[in-house]
């Protein structure tokens, strides 16, 4: 119980900034309920007033009747308009906030989820959530009016069967109940899988290249069929249970009407009532019966609505990166590593007490084979992961800082690979400072030997980039990064295989420039090559968990390991 609260307090936080719309719905709905209960009464009047042949009422009646159809059409109108515009408000609120936590989020916490199980969050289950508060609760609102307005017009006009009637319905919507947490682990199934299909697709549309070239096609379009025939299965198994629900209900209300319709049948044949009662009689079955099947259709939209508030609030749980620093400016910066531990597995160490030093202005290299930790050096300066012990500190003639998310600011990172976003060449540059001018993006794609390509192109710096940078080659696409991380103007600077797709000259060229620069940042060159290592101050080998300066900094033979 403690955990349902929790949930449907989590729920009411999401409703309360559009509670004004909820309550024109709620309001506007209930109206419309009473109104199909008045127009039972209505119909009575009009078909008694037709059989009898009272003419001089019947005009006023039809007139009376015209005016409820007329209310309910608007009334409905209007809240089919505010609904529609309250549900995007609500999807896009849930969404906004959930996108705010996420880019707070700690990056190995993040990293714990795939991508397509994260886009399922934020689409599907934040739509199971919009429709619970903006449709369900409303309709359930809306139903129990109709339900107790109807009940006690029945009572009214037949006290017997009203009690009758209520003894009988009740008893069909609590088979429902009982298929409730049975449709509640369905649902949750059925969302995880959909996380892995979206998961399996995205994959497949970002590694296109490698499918085609490894003839992967036919297997991929297997695994496909596979996750749908588990779709399927699952889609089956929770309209079974909706079947079996209706089923029950709908011979509730069979019946029900047959009762009804067989009791008044044998009193109007004895004249003791009317052919209007009779309609009206047999319409107030259909208002009492409807809410009755409307609540128990409820259900299922509300036990999806609560798994997948379970679903959003995990990833709210996540921890977040905190990025307060009392320290807002700093020009030149280095950086220091005391005593670091840390481990991916507890059985299995990357770094065990390993301490560096790196003065401000200074160009270092990190080398050594793959796996030793040159990448997780590069985390935990980011402070995407953190020491187990030990401390990181950034330093400079006034300050030593730890190194947090807040920290992150003094530094520009150019990571392995193709990190470019689809839009213009100039829309990518400006990731690393949004307030550039022109000119300034000509200088930082001059610095970085981009500028020649980017003129050539077929727009300049406004030529549109597919996906991924989608139009340029690996050592292009490499160049626009790292003058992006120069625009970013940030004392510290980290090139991580960041010119493996260059020609020696260019990279030289790059790095030279970067040495140049006034002031200069703290470089630290991750590479396999030993091209760069000529302009650097030191060069460091990662070996045996700890950082080793190589003495031979400035000779051609300098220990490098290749991949």
């Amino acid at each position: 119980m403690k955990d349902l609260w929790l949930k449907t307090k989590w729920l009411i936080l999401q409703g309360k900034p559009f509670i004004h719309y909820l309550l024109f719905i709620i309001v506007f709905g209930s109206l419309s309920s009473l109104i199909c209960v008045y127009r039972a009464l209505i119909t009575k009047k009009l078909i008694d007033a037709a059989t009898l042949s009272q003419f001089h009422n019947l005009f006023r009646i039809l007139a009376v009747f015209a005016i409820t159809i007329i209310l309910d059409i608007g009334l409905r109108a209007a809240v089919a308009v505010i609904t529609s515009k309250c549900s995007i408000k609500i999807s896009n609120s849930i969404q906004k906030k959930l996108y705010n936590q996420l880019m707070q989020t700690k990056w190995m916490e993040f990293c714990k989820y795939h991508s397509g199980d994260i886009l399922t969050r934020m689409t599907s289950d934040v739509d199971a959530i919009t429709n619970m508060i903006i449709t369900t609760i409303p309709n359930i609102i809306s139903l129990s009016v109709l339900l107790i307005g109807s009940f006690i017009t029945l009572l009214m006009l037949d006290p017997f069967l009203a009690v009758a009637f209520i003894v009988i319905s009740p008893s069909t919507i609590l088979l429902s109940r009982i298929y409730s947490s049975k449709l509640k682990k369905i649902y949750l199934k059925y969302q995880a899988l959909e996380s892995k299909y979206r998961s399996f697709l995205n994959e497949s549309f970002q590694n296109m290249l490698i499918i085609k070239t490894f003839c992967l096609d036919d297997k991929n379009i297997n695994i496909v069929k596979e996750i749908q025939k588990d779709r399927i299965h699952l889609t089956v198994s929770r309209t079974k249970m909706s079947v079996l629900t209706n089923v029950a209900l709908s011979s509730g209300y069979w019946i029900s009407y047959f009762l009804i319709f067989c009791f008044n049948a044998s009193k109007l044949s004895q004249g003791i009532t009317t052919f209007g009662t009779l309609t009206a009689l047999l319409q107030l079955v259909g208002n009492i019966q409807g809410p009755f099947y409307g609540l128990a259709s409820s259900l299922p939209q509300v036990i999806a609505a609560i798994a997948s508030t379970e679903r959003i609030m995990e990833l709210e749980s996540l921890g977040i990166d905190h990025k307060d620093l009392m320290v807002t400016d700093i020009k030149t910066a280095g950086v220091i590593f005391q005593n670091v531990d840390f481990s991916y597995k507890e059985d299995k160490m990357v770094l065990s007490n390993a301490s560096v030093n790196i003065n401000p202005g200074e160009i270092i290299a990190l080398v050594g084979s793959s796996g030793k930790g040159k990448t997780t050096f590069i985390h935990l300066l980011l402070s995407l992961i953190y020491p187990e012990k030990g401390h990181i500190y950034i330093k400079n003639n006034l300050n030593i800082i730890e190194v947090s998310a807040g920290t992150r600011k003094f530094m520009s990172y150019v990571p392995q690979g193709n990190t470019l976003f689809s839009g213009t060449i100039a829309e990518n540059l400006r990731l690393g400072n949004p307030y550039a001018t022109d000119e300034e993006l000509k200088h930082a794609a001059k610095a970085a030997c981009a500028w020649e390509f980017i003129k050539n192109s077929s727009n300049g710096l406004y030529t549109i980039l597919g996906e991924r940078g989608t139009g340029l080659s690996e050592g292009q696409a490499q160049r626009i990064a790292i003058a992006r991380a120069l625009l970013h103007k940030t004392p510290i600077l980290i090139l991580d295989e960041a010119t493996s797709a260059l020609d020696s000259e260019t990279e030289i060229n790059v790095l030279e420039t970067i040495k140049n620069l006034e002031p200069t940042p703290t470089c630290i060159i991750i590479t396999h090559r030993n091209t760069a290592l000529k302009i650097c101050d030191k060069v460091f080998k990662l070996e045996d968990k700890h950082f080793i300066e190589q003495s031979s900094l400035n000779h051609k033979d300098v220990a490098v390991d290749v991949i």
